[in-house]
């Protein structure tokens, strides 16, 4: 499922741009497309690759110590984002919910005032920021655990993850800006797939709990977003790349149709700066070219040269006038600016067997570090044709670099250990005799006390253990009858 949705959204937003008008600008469409369809591919070939190798898992339960860590996870990630969310308000000029409020109603100029406060410098400097940013791994944590372990969360939990989520909509709202709503509503998404993918019994009507809420994310955020882009359209100027329809304007408005064009035009027209960069030569930008916010930081605390560590972006935009800030261009062109394009197209096949099994792992597992990661590699899927979106802020940049340190670190004989500890030896996880997911009976020694023999004594009987088939556990065996004594052994 998570590679169908992944490969719907890719080539989706690929297809919807030819249909566009932008797709007649294109300089080099056979290159276009073979590189999108070969990077595609490449993905898709990485995550088959790991699942075929490991085709499922064993659904473990949520113990009382698993409940306890993900509280306190939850907990953290909600004081991060409270504590963030009022300086970053603070220092933008925020005074009350009556002036966030109207920068909500005028998402434009709201986004113009951030835009000048940057320039201006605001912010910058600012030590608590700086170390806030540092820690950005807790602003990881919060929307996606808060989704999968809801249940197992005392109310306390639940309320404030619920505020520390409202407190960051709040300050994004207050800016105008698109990028932090859409990484909610994306780790809350990935959530809810985890939850959907449960193999318990009532995991049906959990699956249709989990698509209503889901399709309610999706919908306040369209909303948003058409309202937000028809409001930028005119404001800056891009309404001669955003072409509304005369029939919606006719039927719903010109503003309403204004914001379904930029609605479309919004995740597709990256692929029209990723041609141009295409016909860019390549200049190696010493590992600083991929990720923005990693090369700001250098040139900050390292004093590395900004014309030296130039990007695919940034030198298109002067030979081309695609403007590297204004416009996308994919996140492939950051990628090429430290791999090349083909070394970029390599990396998604990289990012597809890693996809696949930190989703195996959260789907089965429900461990949070897998989640987590599972989570940040959704927003770097759902950002493919914008941008490098992983890269782009320091919080980003911290968050996702010490989740791959945490998984690198993490010791892999855990299982292993905890199988032999308990005396059964099972085939692989998942699997029956022919290799496939399916449920099997095994024998094993287990004290019993029975009115036979003597308390504690070993006896032999048949003990029937599931294994998830799919989405859900299927057991083809029955435990003895309630009547019926076990034999001693």
């Amino acid at each position: 499922m998570p590679l169908i949705l992944a490969l719907s959204w890719m080539l989706g937003t690929f297809g919807a741009f030819w249909l566009g008008g932008l797709g007649q600008q294109v300089p080099n469409p056979g290159r276009l497309c073979a590189f999108v369809l070969s990077a595609t591919g490449l993905f898709a070939l990485g995550y088959a690759a790991r699942v075929l190798r490991v085709p499922g898992g064993q659904s473990t339960a949520v113990t009382p110590t698993r409940a306890a860590r993900i509280r306190h996870l939850v907990l953290v990630g909600a004081g991060y984002y409270t504590v963030l969310s009022i300086i970053r308000l603070a220092t933008l000029g925020a005074t009350g919910p009556g002036n966030v409020w109207s920068s909500v109603q005028d998402p434009a100029a709201a986004y113009l005032h951030k835009l000048q406060a940057y320039d201006q410098g605001v912010g910058q400097g600012n030590p608590i920021l700086s170390l806030l940013a540092l820690l950005g791994v807790c602003g990881t944590t919060l929307a996606p655990l808060l989704v999968v372990y809801w249940r197992h969360l005392p109310w306390l939990a639940r309320a404030a993850g619920l505020l520390g989520l409202i407190l960051n909509v709040t300050y994004y709202l207050y800016i105008g800006t698109l990028k932090g709503l859409g990484d909610v509503a994306v780790m809350l998404a990935a959530g809810l797939l985890v939850l959907a993918a449960a193999p318990q019994r009532r995991a049906r009507s959990r699956r249709r709990t989990a698509l209503t809420v889901g399709a309610a994310i999706a919908a306040a955020f369209t909303a948003y977003m058409v309202f937000s882009q028809a409001a930028r359209t005119s404001e800056f100027g891009t309404s001669d790349l955003v072409k509304p329809s005369p029939a919606v304007a006719s039927l719903a408005g010109p503003r309403v149709a204004d914001g379904l064009a930029a609605l479309v035009f919004y995740p597709t027209h990256g692929y029209l700066g990723l041609a141009y960069n295409l016909q860019a030569p390549f200049e190696w930008s010493r590992g600083l070219g991929s990720a923005p916010a990693a090369a700001a930081l250098a040139e900050e605390r390292l004093g590395a040269d900004a014309l030296t560590n130039t990007s695919y972006p940034e030198r298109t935009e002067s030979m081309t006038g695609w403007s590297a800030e204004l416009y996308w261009a994919t996140a492939y062109p950051w990628l090429a600016s430290d791999l090349t394009f083909p070394g970029a197209a390599l990396f998604m096949a990289l990012v597809g067997w890693l996809f696949a099994r930190v989703w195996l792992e959260a789907a089965f597992s429900r461990r949070a570090l897998p989640l987590l990661l599972f989570a940040q590699l959704w927003i770097f899927i759902a950002y493919v044709p914008a941008n490098n979106q992983l890269g782009m802020s320091p919080e980003s940049v911290a968050g996702v670099v010490t989740l791959m340190v945490l998984l690198l670190c993490r010791p892999q004989t855990r299982d292993r250990t905890a199988r032999k500890s308990a005396g059964v030896r099972a085939p692989a996880v998942g699997a029956n005799r022919r290799g496939r997911p399916g449920t099997r009976a095994v024998s094993a020694r287990v004290p019993v006390a029975s009115p036979q023999g003597p308390r504690g004594q070993a006896l032999t009987q048949q003990i029937c253990l599931p294994w998830p088939t799919g989405f859900a556990s299927s057991p083809t065996c029955s435990p003895p009858a309630a009547d019926t004594a076990p034999t001693p052994g």
